[in-house]
């Protein structure tokens, strides 16, 4: 998933079958059934739901032949083998994912669930929330993002795979997380280590208006406050042994900004969104010039009955390619041909990729 230097786009065409015992029915995902409440003594009532899912895959442009799953033009995997434990009554809540789990992502190989494991092990989301009143809550531990609208765990997507603006936004990070909501207005903002970097200087923060039942729109932004690591570090594993670290350096030492607006009615779901990334100078962090990248998606899906439905969406980035961010990352995304020269040239890429759920 860390795969920053593809060199062709990858077209793919996937379909993933969802097994789940109790779980809550997610929107812009797939329904799924409530989850079992158990008795857990001093604790209280919890919430246990589990989700289990295979995907088969076709794929052209592969990785190098011997690198697992990603070399392979057809396949299948894994994507989702987890158990969830949650308490949302009470003062003090929980939220607990533990298990196996991938991120298919547009545009790049298909990983196997073992390198996702690997950049934030088996227990991806993990914290505890001091809840005092309906309407005001924090949150500490390893938490979801707050940024971008597509889901982390790819059945809370309404495409399998992660759209362009997901691509180059953190997953999970490690920090404490301030929620507070008046009316039709909510906010969170949060101190994490941004791409799980293990550093504690990013800032991070979600502003949504929900128009009416049907529509909603937000806006999010993330900043570090210094620096994590160098360039160099990229490719070195010099800054830490996990490759999704040291291959997000750049995004860590970034602003990102972007809005997203929601209608979901009766028969069909559609988000339009757009993100802004600016990679500045920074002495510190080894950049004499700055970068950024744009990208966009508008993704939909329309309800066929109440058990199925189909997505789909147009994905759209490109990278202002004149500092050693962009140079690092191949132009943010990575794809281009071998002689693409980041200091002069620009990146454009449109994808419409069929999926169902």
């Amino acid at each position: 998933m860390s795969l920053r230097n593809t060199t062709k786009l990858l077209t793919k065409l996937s379909a993933t079958t969802v097994f789940a015992v109790s779980s809550t029915a997610f929107a812009a995902g797939f329904s799924i059934p409530a989850p079992i409440k158990v008795d857990a003594g001093p604790v209280g009532t919890i919430d246990v739901q589990g989700v289990a899912s295979v995907m088969g895959f076709a794929q052209t442009n592969p990785s190098a032949p011997g690198s697992g799953l990603n070399s392979k033009n057809f396949g299948a995997g894994i994507t989702n083998g987890l158990v969830m434990i949650n308490k949302s009554t009470g003062l003090v809540q929980f939220n607990l994912i533990a298990g196996a789990y991938n991120f298919p992502n547009l545009g790049q190989p298909f990983h196997s669930a073992s390198t996702a494991i690997k950049d934030f092990t088996a227990l991806p989301e993990a914290y505890v929330s001091v809840v005092p009143s309906s309407d005001f809550s924090i949150s500490i531990g390893q938490l979801p993002t707050l940024l971008g609208y597509t889901g982390t765990l790819d059945f809370n997507r309404m495409n399998i795979e992660g759209g362009f603006p997901w691509t180059i936004q953190p997953s999970y990070s490690r920090g404490v997380q301030v929620n507070y909501s008046m009316g039709p207005v909510s906010a969170s903002l949060s101190w994490n280590d941004g791409y799980f970097s293990n550093r504690y200087n990013v800032i991070s923060g979600l502003l949504t208006y929900a128009i009416n039942t049907d529509n909603s729109l937000s806006i999010y932004a993330a900043g570090n406050t210094g620096h994590t690591g160098t360039v160099s570090d990229l490719t070195s594993l010099a800054f830490s042994k996990n490759g999704y670290v040291d291959g997000s350096l750049v995004y860590d030492n970034s602003d990102l900004y972007g809005a997203y607006y929601t209608y979901s009615g009766s028969s069909f779901t559609v988000t339009p969104e757009v993100q802004y990334m600016y990679t500045p100078k920074n002495a510190q962090f080894g950049t004499t010039q700055s970068s950024y990248d744009i990208s966009a998606m508008i993704h939909g899906a329309y309800y066929i009955t109440p058990n199925w439905s189909i997505a789909g969406g147009v994905d759209y980035e490109k990278s202002g390619a004149s500092g050693e961010g962009s140079t690092a990352t191949g132009g943010y995304f990575g794809y281009g041909p071998p002689e693409f020269d980041s200091s002069t040239a620009k990146i454009v890429k449109f994808v419409m990729p069929p999926q169902h759920s």
